[in-house]
Protein backbone atom coordinates (compact mmCIF):
# COMPACT_ATOMS: atom_id res chain seq x y z
CA UNK A 1 0.00 0.00 0.00
CA UNK A 2 1.24 3.33 -0.91
CA UNK A 3 1.86 6.12 2.07
CA UNK A 4 4.73 7.65 1.23
CA UNK A 5 3.71 11.01 -0.80
CA UNK A 6 0.56 11.80 1.54
CA UNK A 7 -1.94 11.39 -1.68
CA UNK A 8 -4.11 9.56 1.60
CA UNK A 9 -4.25 12.47 3.38
CA UNK A 10 -7.02 13.44 0.64
CA UNK A 11 -9.99 12.34 1.23
CA UNK A 12 -11.23 11.44 -2.56
CA UNK A 13 -7.73 9.50 -2.73
CA UNK A 14 -8.11 7.63 0.74
CA UNK A 15 -11.86 6.30 -0.38
CA UNK A 16 -10.43 4.85 -3.42
CA UNK A 17 -7.73 3.69 -1.83
CA UNK A 18 -9.69 2.40 0.82
CA UNK A 19 -11.31 0.65 -1.24
CA UNK A 20 -8.51 -0.80 -3.38
CA UNK A 21 -7.52 -2.32 0.27
CA UNK A 22 -11.35 -3.60 0.70
CA UNK A 23 -10.53 -5.08 -2.85
CA UNK A 24 -7.48 -6.80 -2.04
CA UNK A 25 -8.53 -8.44 1.04
CA UNK A 26 -11.25 -10.08 -0.89
CA UNK A 27 -8.67 -11.37 -3.66
CA UNK A 28 -6.84 -12.73 -0.76
CA UNK A 29 -9.81 -14.56 -0.09
CA UNK A 30 -11.10 -15.69 -3.23
CA UNK A 31 -7.53 -17.21 -4.03
CA UNK A 32 -7.62 -19.12 -0.33
CA UNK A 33 -10.81 -20.58 -0.94
CA UNK A 34 -10.05 -21.36 -4.64
CA UNK A 35 -6.94 -23.04 -3.22
CA UNK A 36 -8.97 -25.31 -0.95
CA UNK A 37 -11.08 -26.03 -3.75
CA UNK A 38 -13.81 -23.71 -2.19
CA UNK A 39 -15.72 -23.24 -5.16
CA UNK A 40 -18.84 -21.56 -3.55
CA UNK A 41 -17.18 -19.31 -1.32
CA UNK A 42 -15.08 -18.16 -4.04
CA UNK A 43 -18.31 -17.97 -6.20
CA UNK A 44 -19.53 -15.64 -3.32
CA UNK A 45 -16.62 -13.58 -2.46
CA UNK A 46 -16.04 -12.79 -5.88
CA UNK A 47 -19.59 -11.73 -6.41
CA UNK A 48 -18.62 -8.90 -3.12
CA UNK A 49 -15.26 -7.77 -5.08
CA UNK A 50 -17.55 -7.33 -8.23
CA UNK A 51 -19.86 -5.22 -5.86
CA UNK A 52 -17.12 -3.20 -4.23
CA UNK A 53 -15.57 -2.70 -8.11
CA UNK A 54 -18.26 -1.47 -10.03
CA UNK A 55 -19.21 1.54 -7.89
CA UNK A 56 -15.39 2.33 -7.43
CA UNK A 57 -14.54 2.34 -11.04
CA UNK A 58 -17.84 4.55 -11.77
CA UNK A 59 -15.95 7.09 -9.32
CA UNK A 60 -13.13 6.90 -11.07
CA UNK A 61 -13.92 6.98 -14.62
CA UNK A 62 -16.93 9.62 -13.48
CA UNK A 63 -15.06 12.14 -11.39
CA UNK A 64 -11.06 11.71 -11.24
CA UNK A 65 -10.52 10.17 -14.45
CA UNK A 66 -12.13 13.16 -17.01
CA UNK A 67 -10.01 15.92 -14.16
CA UNK A 68 -6.87 14.41 -14.82
CA UNK A 69 -7.46 13.50 -18.41
CA UNK A 70 -7.38 17.59 -18.88
CA UNK A 71 -3.53 17.39 -18.37
CA UNK A 72 -1.41 16.86 -21.28
CA UNK A 73 0.77 14.61 -19.28
CA UNK A 74 -1.50 12.63 -17.85
CA UNK A 75 -4.21 11.92 -20.76
CA UNK A 76 -2.67 9.05 -22.15
CA UNK A 77 -1.99 7.09 -18.88
CA UNK A 78 -5.92 7.57 -17.38
CA UNK A 79 -6.70 5.85 -21.37
CA UNK A 80 -4.58 2.89 -20.47
CA UNK A 81 -6.43 2.63 -17.26
CA UNK A 82 -9.67 3.07 -18.70
CA UNK A 83 -8.85 0.63 -21.24
CA UNK A 84 -7.61 -2.16 -18.43
CA UNK A 85 -11.08 -1.39 -16.75
CA UNK A 86 -12.76 -2.09 -20.36
CA UNK A 87 -10.51 -5.36 -20.33
CA UNK A 88 -11.64 -6.25 -16.26
CA UNK A 89 -15.18 -6.29 -17.15
CA UNK A 90 -14.60 -8.05 -20.56
CA UNK A 91 -13.31 -11.09 -18.75
CA UNK A 92 -15.93 -10.66 -16.08
CA UNK A 93 -18.28 -11.35 -18.23
CA UNK A 94 -16.72 -14.45 -20.10
CA UNK A 95 -16.21 -16.41 -16.79
CA UNK A 96 -20.34 -15.81 -17.08
CA UNK A 97 -20.27 -17.55 -20.05
CA UNK A 98 -17.97 -20.82 -18.86
CA UNK A 99 -20.24 -23.76 -18.26
CA UNK A 100 -20.90 -25.04 -14.71
CA UNK A 101 -18.50 -28.14 -15.73
CA UNK A 102 -16.12 -26.03 -16.41
CA UNK A 103 -14.74 -25.50 -13.33
CA UNK A 104 -11.15 -24.81 -13.76
CA UNK A 105 -11.78 -23.17 -16.40
CA UNK A 106 -13.80 -20.86 -14.36
CA UNK A 107 -10.72 -20.87 -11.66
CA UNK A 108 -8.06 -19.74 -13.99
CA UNK A 109 -10.63 -17.27 -15.07
CA UNK A 110 -10.58 -15.75 -11.78
CA UNK A 111 -7.51 -15.89 -11.09
CA UNK A 112 -6.46 -14.03 -14.29
CA UNK A 113 -8.78 -11.56 -13.46
CA UNK A 114 -7.87 -11.16 -9.74
CA UNK A 115 -4.02 -10.78 -11.35
CA UNK A 116 -5.04 -7.88 -13.83
CA UNK A 117 -6.63 -5.89 -10.85
CA UNK A 118 -3.67 -5.97 -8.47
CA UNK A 119 -1.34 -4.80 -11.31
CA UNK A 120 -3.80 -2.08 -12.33
CA UNK A 121 -4.02 -1.19 -8.37
CA UNK A 122 -0.45 -1.22 -8.24
CA UNK A 123 -0.27 1.35 -10.89
CA UNK A 124 -3.24 3.77 -9.10
CA UNK A 125 -1.96 3.44 -6.29
CA UNK A 126 2.12 4.39 -7.21
CA UNK A 127 1.23 6.18 -10.07
CA UNK A 128 -2.37 7.54 -10.65
CA UNK A 129 -2.68 9.25 -7.74
CA UNK A 130 0.23 10.63 -6.68
CA UNK A 131 0.12 12.29 -10.21
CA UNK A 132 -3.23 13.54 -8.84
CA UNK A 133 -2.02 14.74 -5.66
CA UNK A 134 0.42 17.42 -7.61
CA UNK A 135 -1.51 18.15 -10.28
CA UNK A 136 -5.53 18.61 -9.05
CA UNK A 137 -6.38 21.50 -6.23
CA UNK A 138 -8.38 22.33 -3.90
CA UNK A 139 -11.51 23.19 -6.16
CA UNK A 140 -11.01 19.59 -7.87
CA UNK A 141 -11.08 17.64 -4.84
CA UNK A 142 -14.25 19.32 -3.57
CA UNK A 143 -16.01 18.93 -6.93
CA UNK A 144 -14.79 15.19 -6.69
CA UNK A 145 -16.69 15.01 -3.16
CA UNK A 146 -19.86 16.48 -5.04
CA UNK A 147 -19.94 13.96 -7.93
CA UNK A 148 -19.40 11.29 -5.57
CA UNK A 149 -22.15 12.86 -3.27
CA UNK A 150 -24.84 13.00 -6.28
CA UNK A 151 -23.72 9.36 -7.48
CA UNK A 152 -24.03 7.64 -4.02
CA UNK A 153 -26.34 5.49 -3.36
CA UNK A 154 -26.83 2.61 -0.70
CA UNK A 155 -26.55 -0.49 -2.42
CA UNK A 156 -24.50 -3.66 -2.45
CA UNK A 157 -20.65 -1.97 -2.02
CA UNK A 158 -21.54 -0.79 1.68
CA UNK A 159 -23.29 -4.67 2.52
CA UNK A 160 -20.43 -5.98 0.90
CA UNK A 161 -17.93 -4.41 2.92
CA UNK A 162 -19.29 -5.83 6.22
CA UNK A 163 -18.78 -9.40 4.37
CA UNK A 164 -16.09 -12.13 5.61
Amino acid sequence: MCDHCGCRDLTPVARLMDEHDRLRDLSDHIQRHLAAGDDVGAHSHFRDLLAVLGPHVAKEEGSLFPMLRRSEDLAAHVAVLEGEHADLYDAVDDLEDVPTAAVQRWRDGVRHVLHELDEHMYKEDYGLFPAALATLDGSDWDDMDRWEAEHSAPGPAATASSTV
